[in-house]
Formats: structure tokens, C-alpha cells, sequence
């Protein structure tokens, strides 16, 4: 029997030995790691990306309230209106450049910036909103100084769709928001994270995984969860759009986030969908449906 339960015990130590680890692993994101990648790979930049596909965005650097340097671009609005474009986790805004170059086409103004600990931002910590929120309001400050800017929406996808929901219900100056494959909480998506960012399987590791990361953040997941802000954004209006066979985010989340969001959310569901791919496998009615979104909510003109 003492034997049966050191084993047992020695066992646990080990599984919480490794969940730390990689808690540890997907909370950290060496800035020294991304310089040298984008030194390896140019052609990744936000800069040779954008001139890819016509995007001309003068680079800037922006400074949160606590101090963080953030990389950013910025193409200029030609009718009043700006719309924040926001990465996934561990991606840039790169990413977001083919999105936010149709956005520019429609003569939207659109500043991509890299979250902290992402991209050429300064900071190592990703802590899941609990402080990304300043990375946000940073670029918000910055375009309410820019003349002629009217209104301002956002659009994140993924992490950054999820980090733009909880920003928005605590700042009124934000008019619309757009979240493409957002998850509900972190919580509720930790067994398909643990399983693709990790290679663990989610049993057991997926709870080990996720209270070792609100230790080392020392956060409670809930309260920076996206199903417990999204109603404070109302009535505002925010357009969700999740595919039925992701394999990053828990896809049942984002009907939880509808119905929490109220009458002011409209949802585009697509079943045979992945991650963040609206873009990618619609792009005709992506345009349609996310222009005429922003172009009734922000531009004010009746659909």
C-alpha cells in the first residue's frame, strides 16, 4: 500500500513538474527568439508583407501606459474612420495585413500593431489580457490624435479577437468590433490549446496546464474572459464569426458568447470552417458581409 502510494504521489510530481514547464512555455516568448527570426526571414516582416499586397503603412512605435514599446504600422483613413487590427497568439500583425489591406481598399484607415511579447514589441509575458489591454488603449490614444478620425472599430482574430471583445466593453470610444474565431474563456478552449501548442494530451494535462498558468500570471482566467465581458459592450454592435471545425478554439464557445452579448451581436457560422479561415476559403462574402457590417455601424449608411 506505501508503495502503491509513493508511486502515486511521485507520479503526480512528475505531471506537475511537466504542466509547469509548459505553462511556463506558453506564457513566455523571447524577444531575443523573434528579432532573430525575422533577421532569418525578411520576407515575414509586416513591411515586405504589406508591400506584398499594397498596403502602404508608415511604421511607428507606440508606448503603453506601463511602458511597453510596441512596433506598429498605420495607413491613414480617407473616410474618418479607423479600424485596430488584432494577431493570434504568437503570431504578428503580419497576419492581419491581407485583411487589413481590403480594409484599406474600402478606404479605411487601419493600424496593425504586434501585441506585446509578439512580433517586434517589446515584452516577454503573454498573459492573456490581463495587461494586452494597455497594448489596445495605446492604439486607440493614438488615433484620436490623428485628424479627421471619427470613429474607431476593431477586428481581431483568434487571441486577438478575443483580446478586442474585452477591451471594447471597457472603452466607449470603440464603435464596432469584429472577432474571428474568438474563444469564450481560455478555460473553456484549454484542452484543444494543451493538445495543439504542446502535443500533450488534454487529459490530464489540461487543467494542470491551466491553474500552473494563472499562478505564474497570477490571474483567474475567468475574469479576463471574453462570455464575461462581452455583454458590457451592448449596445454597441459586434459581428462574431467562428468555423464549426476548428482545432485551436472550443467552436460550441462562441454560441455562449452570442447569446451573452445580446441583441446588438450578430453571429457567422460556418460548420466546415477552421480556424480564422473566413477570409482565406469566402473571401467574396467575407468582403460583403464584414464591409457592410462596418459600413452601417461606422460610416452610419443604411444597409
Amino acid at each position: 500500500m506505501v508503495t502503491f502510494v509513493a508511486i502515486a504521489v511521485l507520479l503526480f510530481v512528475v505531471l506537475c513538474v511537466i504542466a509547469y514547464r509548459q505553462a511556463h512555455r506558453l506564457t513566455y516568448s523571447s524577444q531575443e527568439r523573434r528579432h532573430k527570426h525575422y533577421d532569418s526571414h525578411p520576407e515575414l516582416a509586416p513591411t515586405t508583407v504589406g508591400q506584398h499586397y499594397q498596403l502602404n503603412a508608415h511604421p511607428l512605435s507606440l508606448v503603453t501606459a506601463d511602458g511597453l514599446n510596441l512596433s506598429a504600422h498605420y495607413t491613414p483613413s480617407r473616410n474618418g474612420t479607423a479600424i485596430i487590427l488584432s494577431h493570434g497568439y504568437k503570431m504578428n500583425s503580419s497576419e492581419m495585413i491581407p485583411i487589413a489591406a481590403l480594409f484599406a481598399q474600402h478606404g479605411y484607415g487601419v493600424l496593425l500593431q504586434d501585441q506585446r511579447a509578439h512580433g517586434m514589441s517589446a515584452g516577454e509575458q503573454i498573459s492573456f489580457g490581463r495587461d494586452e489591454w494597455y497594448d489596445l488603449e495605446a492604439a486607440v490614444n493614438f488615433l484620436e490624435h490623428q485628424i479627421g478620425i471619427t470613429s474607431i472599430g476593431l477586428f481581431g482574430n483568434s487571441m486577438g479577437g478575443a483580446l478586442s471583445l474585452c477591451y471594447a466593453a471597457r472603452d466607449s470610444r470603440i464603435k464596432a468590433v469584429i472577432a474571428q474565431s474568438p474563444y469564450a474563456s481560455i478555460g473553456h478552449s484549454i484542452k484543444k490549446g494543451v493538445k495543439q501548442f504542446t502535443g500533450l494530451p488534454a487529459f490530464p494535462f489540461a487543467p494542470l496546464v491551466h491553474f500552473m498558468a494563472q499562478r505564474k500570471l497570477k490571474i483567474n482566467s475567468n475574469k479576463i474572459a471574453p462570455l464575461n465581458a462581452i455583454a458590457k459592450i451592448h449596445p454597441r454592435p459586434v459581428l462574431l464569426l467562428m468555423g464549426g471545425q476548428d482545432h485551436y478554439v472550443e467552436p460550441q464557445g462562441i454560441f455562449a458568447l452570442h447569446h451573452a452579448a445580446g441583441d446588438s451581436a450578430k453571429l457567422w457560422y460556418e460548420h466546415h470552417l477552421d480556424h480564422v479561415e473566413f477570409y482565406e476559403k469566402h473571401p467574396a462574402e467575407f468582403e460583403r458581409q464584414v464591409m457592410t457590417f462596418y459600413a452601417h455601424m461606422l460610416l452610419n449608411k443604411i444597409k
